[in-house]
């Protein structure tokens, strides 16, 4: 919003969506977009320059200034119905868990920006009658899908002197929002607005009492001692300062009833009893579809709907995805994560019907290579990119992801993965400890050579252009103490997590051991693990040619043997239009063998096609042959496979399997 130095006048427009905080994610990101599109195309409707007034995003709503230079009764007298059109377009095509119902105040006056955000009276005052029970009343006992609240002292400027607002169509109620008492005016542009409430009777006990106008213009009920003298002025609360927190899905639900909790103990640490914080929980990935891209941009407006509000606060699922980001974030001179310990730990396990425990676990341990066919794995989540980890570390020996061999190898545990239920006959579920212990059917087995661990670090997000706040500040210290607490720690453990000392909760779910656990001593790199994963799960289109001979059939026999369900081979004939007809048939790699020498193949310019050849006579890929040039110029290799018959496995072969398996699933 900019620093100015002066007051200036401003109208001042919040919306809020009623019963946000109990929509899932999903109707929440939809929810989002709603509202900004409905508010730009509002502003259009109503004349008004959506890119010239100023606007904070809020995680549930939003703070909108509208220029001086604007004429209220446009703002009070066309916005409210022109969003009300919008909304109900929005809404005619969703579902009942992400329509959209509005709370909106609208006040106006003088307002000082500095450098983290907007201050003034009427702001102030903007959201206590947002937060007032008249407005929440007017949508919970109406089929409204907007309310309008205005300030008393907006109605007398605006609204009462101009009949095209229809004066008539607003309700004079009654606020008391903390500092706030007083007299507001309620408009709901469609269904039954509350009725006003019965009376109440008035009691007289001594002098009638004296009335004060505040700062905030509203009529607020004054007192005078017996001395005659007014008694000290309460000053009145500040806005809450909001806390944007960032978490895992696998946190989410637990950190939104601590982050609740928090909120409603955060009074004690105000000597006026005033609540100092709005904590707004929102899941998200880690992955590169996901923050870590809007973090390194700054977090601009199309993120705000699409990611959610800029995190002040991330709880990930592990460090691995920390230094991932942090990896990803060297460019930016700007943001800084700080990691701040853990809140919660859950170990990486496997999940097992009662029939494969019963075949591969000993004393409630296994070993990775007897582990049943793993459950299909997204690694978007932390929870995910860990276990695919956990999964590529039993199957290498090691998380040496750079090795020849490993895209065949991971393309075959990839390749094994189903979407069949998982804990029912050999399918296993790899999966954080409380997530297995969640699963009906599952009994949880830990690896013999020790778990990788979801730690839940507690991160802050720091920004060195707009440093933190002190209030701010102060509330992610007092957050990070809470989630330590005992209360707090006893709820991680009722919710199956592990407390930071390794305890369990009274109920951790079947074959769940007690105590600290051995732990793998290796430190995955989520990013290289993601990326290896997702390449060995492509779905590729491998094309074959051989000569004719021997040799070349039982080599392109193997090589369709690599595919799996999902790929597809098709086989060509070995000519010099060979790579052309394979690119006009969509294949990704395309694998010729020959004994024989081969004429000169034509370049394709059709497509990109990986060309990996393989000769089995000395010399075959000597870089005159046309078997070596081809394989050149489109981007693969060219390997001679001499020993044909060995009494082992030929190491030349497997060689070759690895080149045609890396050119299709690797980097």
């Amino acid at each position: 919003m900019g620093t100015q130095p002066h007051a200036v006048h401003r109208t001042v427009v919040v919306v809020d969506v009623s019963a946000f905080g109990r929509r899932s994610r999903a109707p929440q990101e939809e929810i989002r977009r709603g509202v900004y599109a409905a508010l730009e195309a509002a502003f259009d409707d109503s004349g008004l320059d959506w890119s010239g007034a100023d606007h904070e995003d809020r995680g549930d709503g939003v703070l909108v200034l509208v220029p001086a230079e604007v004429p209220k009764s446009r703002v009070v007298g066309g916005l409210p119905h022109a969003l009300l059109g919008e909304l109900r377009r929005y809404n005619a095509t969703r579902n009942e868990d992400a329509r959209i119902r509005l709370r909106m105040a609208v006040t106006a006056g003088e307002v000082r920006y500095d450098e983290h955000g907007v201050v003034g009276d009427e702001v102030t005052l903007a959201f206590r009658l947002l937060d007032s029970a008249p407005l929440r009343d007017a949508l919970a006992r109406s089929t409204a899908v907007l309310a309008l609240i205005v300030s008393d002292r907006f109605h007398a400027d605006v609204v009462r002197p101009d009949p095209a607002l229809d004066p008539g169509s607003f309700r004079q109620v009654r606020v008391d929002v903390k500092e706030v008492r007083g007299r507001a005016w309620l408009h709901v542009p469609e269904g039954a607005p509350p009725p006003p409430p019965p009376p109440v009777p008035v009691r007289r006990r001594g002098p009638r009492r004296a009335l004060a106008l505040l700062t905030a213009p509203l009529l607020f009920v004054g007192a005078t001692n017996a001395a005659g003298a007014a008694p000290p002025v309460v000053p009145p609360c500040p806005p809450p300062v909001q806390l944007n927190v960032l978490v895992s899905a696998e946190l989410a639900d637990v950190v939104r009833s601590l982050a609740l909790e928090f909120e409603d103990q955060s009074v004690d640490h105000n000597h006026l009893g005033c609540r100092e914080l709005d904590a707004l929980v929102f899941s998200g990935q880690s992955s590169d579809e996901g923050a870590v891209v809007a973090l390194g941009r700054g977090w601009t407006t199309g993120d705000l709907t699409t990611v959610g509000p800029e995190p002040h606060v991330w709880l990930p699922d592990s460090t691995a995805e920390v230094r991932a980001v942090e990896a990803a974030l060297l460019g930016s001179t700007d943001v800084r994560l700080r990691p701040r310990g853990s809140v919660a730990v859950s170990p990486v396990v496997l999940g097992a019907s009662e029939e494969l425990a019963g075949r591969v676990a000993q004393d409630g341990e296994f070993t990775w290579g007897y582990s049943g066919r793993p459950a299909a794995v997204d690694t978007s989540s932390g929870v995910g990119a860990l276990a695919a980890a956990a999964l590529a570390h039993g199957k290498l020996g090691g998380l040496y992801l750079d090795a020849p061999d490993v895209p065949r190898k991971l393309h075959d545990l990839a390749r094994s993965a189903t979407t069949d239920r998982p804990c029912t006959g050999d399918v296993a579920l790899i999966r954080s400890e409380r997530a297995v212990a969640d699963t009906e059917g599952c009994q949880v087995l830990y690896p013999t050579d020790g778990v990788l661990v979801l730690d839940h670090p507690f991160v802050e997000v720091e920004r060195r252009s707009r440093p933190n706040p002190p209030r701010r500040q102060r509330a992610a210290d007092r957050f990070l103490e809470y989630l330590l607490s005992a209360p707090a720690q006893d709820q991680f453990r009722r919710a199956k997590f592990r407390d930071v000392s390794w305890n369990v909760g009274a109920d951790p779910g079947r074959g769940v051991r007690a105590g600290r656990l051995r732990v793998l001593p290796v430190e995955p790199d989520a990013a290289a693990v993601r990326s290896a994963w997702r390449n060995a799960g492509r779905d590729e289109v491998i094309g074959v040619a051989g000569d004719g001979s021997a040799e070349a059939d039982s080599f392109l026999d193997q090589v369709r043997q690599l595919a799996g369900p999902r790929d597809r081979v098709v086989g060509l004939r070995l000519s010099a239009g060979v790579v052309a007809e394979a690119a006009g048939q969509g294949v990704n790699v395309l694998v010729l063998a020959s004994r024989a020498p081969i004429t000169a193949v034509t370049r394709s310019a059709s497509g990109p096609v990986r060309v990996v050849s393989v000769g089995f006579t000395a010399g075959a890929c000597a870089p005159s042959t046309a078997l070596h040039a081809v394989a050149q110029v489109h981007g693969g290799s060219c390997r001679e496979i001499l020993d044909l018959n060995p009494p082992a496995p030929s190491q030349d072969r497997e060689s070759a399997l690895d080149d045609v398996a890396r050119a299709a699933w690797g980097g």
